[in-house]
């Protein structure tokens, strides 16, 4: 029907990542359906396209590109370039790997600027739940080895640490996803505890405004970020991320401000090494990543140089390790996937926050009936051919899904994105909706300057 139609155009809900508490955006039992004034429904960003970059340059992987549909040129599209011609692109385990010729598939790895701007938020300390906390609901991060002379406290439930340990000492800090599904919230609204119902889970692909609910796909490749605080003048801080049940560290000397990578398989002398400002006493942004089988480091937004290359290889069969996992568990799996230690020293963190890397889904885990050639043979490329995939993987319409090709021509490339130069207003309170033309404009409004940014 018509109704259904226009029902299935709109976001009926959001949930959110941190909570899962589910907020329902349309009105109950409009039709046809309406967004409820106090969720106010915009109709998105004004975007600035450079329509000459590719006049001038070939378009590079990773660029964020708005062409015209291939099968309706009347409609334009903004999504992200994955696959350039002369390649065939192969989706595997939420990566994009690259053959050429007859060489074996590479895995292709993003520079470091678009790592960071292409992260997505699966939890950030700093929006705590305070309903979940009083129910008995767990916190994502807890103190875990407190027998190693050393624990992790908190005094705000969970949204800050700190610490203080001796030379010989440990504390590590280590992150469970738990996540509340819907019926947890209906225990707390009839007023029991939600306790008993709490597992914690592997971190997926969730996407809080995705309309309909997608098959959750495991990802691994994961980041922490958070304030680090470092109160003596010695000591090691050291950050581990987990994927596949193996673990990937980056260790920081407190005393010289000195950084080593553990790969896997790597040991001794051959570790990469690189010099930070991390030393002594201040406060610095840390974020590590371990991303397209790279591990990266960051310090106050910036990439961290080492002498050698921080890649490994990951086995295409790889899967999560789910070990039970406890406080005190000394082999964790990747349902404890990321622990913040500190060995000898003291210090405090906060605003911490998991992020995890696009993961881009096969056509075949989405429409069961499409893209088992394309998921097996790949994505072929002819001279002039790109492929185009969007960061919200599990339910963007882009070339795994396209019926006559998976393929943008370079004719029908319209440009680069560059900025979001003028987006969405911000009602005033006591603003009201005016028509204009097929859409509907809250009067007044604030210009909403946060979100002026470039498109990376």
């Amino acid at each position: 029907s018509a109704s259904s139609e226009e029902h299935g155009k709109k976001v009926r809900q959001a949930r959110c990542p941190n909570c899962g508490w589910v907020t329902q955006l349309l009105l109950p039992g409009r039709e046809p359906p309406a967004y409820d004034p106090s969720h106010p429904s915009f109709n998105g960003d004004r975007i600035l396209v450079s329509k000459f970059a590719y006049d001038f340059g070939d378009p590079a992987r990773w660029d964020v590109v708005v062409f015209k549909y291939p099968e309706d040129a009347k409609t334009n599209y903004i999504k992200r370039l994955v696959g350039l011609p002369g390649e065939t692109v192969f989706i595997r385990n939420g990566d994009i790997w690259i053959g050429r010729d007859d060489s074996p598939p590479r895995i292709a790895r993003k520079p470091q600027e678009k790592l960071l701007a292409m992260l997505q938020c699966v939890y950030d300390s700093r929006y705590e739940s305070q309903k979940l906390r009083e129910s008995g609901w767990p916190a994502c991060f807890s103190d875990w080895l407190p027998e190693q002379g050393g624990s992790w406290s908190t005094s705000d439930d969970g949204r800050s640490f700190e610490a203080a340990v001796d030379a010989d000492g440990t504390a590590m800090l280590r992150y469970r996803h738990f996540f509340p599904e819907p019926v947890v919230w209906e225990k707390l609204l009839r007023g029991e505890r939600a306790d008993t119902v709490a597992e914690p889970s592997l971190v997926d692909d969730f996407q809080p405004y995705n309309p309909e609910p997608s098959k959750p796909h495991w990802v691994g490749d994961l980041a922490i970020e958070f304030d680090f605080e470092g109160r003596a003048a010695t000591g090691e801080l050291v950050v581990d991320l987990v994927e596949a049940g193996i673990r990937h560290e980056a260790r920081i000397d407190l005393a010289t401000g000195e950084a080593t990578v553990a790969i896997p398989g790597g040991t001794g002398d051959g570790a990469p090494r690189a010099r930070t400002p991390v030393r002594g006493k201040g406060r610095w942004r840390i974020l590590v990543a371990n991303v397209d089988d790279e591990v990266s480091l960051f310090v106050d937004g910036r990439p961290v140089a080492f002498d050698r290359p921080t890649t490994y290889e990951l086995a295409e069969s790889a899967g999560p390790s789910l070990s039970p996992q406890e406080p005190g568990s000394t082999d964790p799996g990747d349902l404890s996937p990321i622990g913040v230690s500190i060995r000898g020293a003291s210090a405090g963190i906060e605003r911490l926050r998991v992020l995890r890397d696009v993961h881009y889904v096969r056509a075949s885990d989405i429409h069961p009936s499409m893209g088992h050639d394309s998921d097996a043979r790949g994505y072929p490329l002819a001279e002039d051919q790109f492929f185009m995939l969007g960061d919200n993987s599990s339910a963007s319409m882009d070339g795994r899904l396209w019926k006559r090709a998976h393929h943008v021509g370079r004719d029908l490339l319209i440009g680069k994105a560059l900025a979001i130069f003028w987006p969405h207003g911000i009602p005033a309170k006591w603003s009201v909706s005016v028509p204009l033309g097929s859409s509907d404009v809250r009067l007044p409004f604030w210009p909403n300057f946060a979100r002026m940014k470039f498109i990376r």
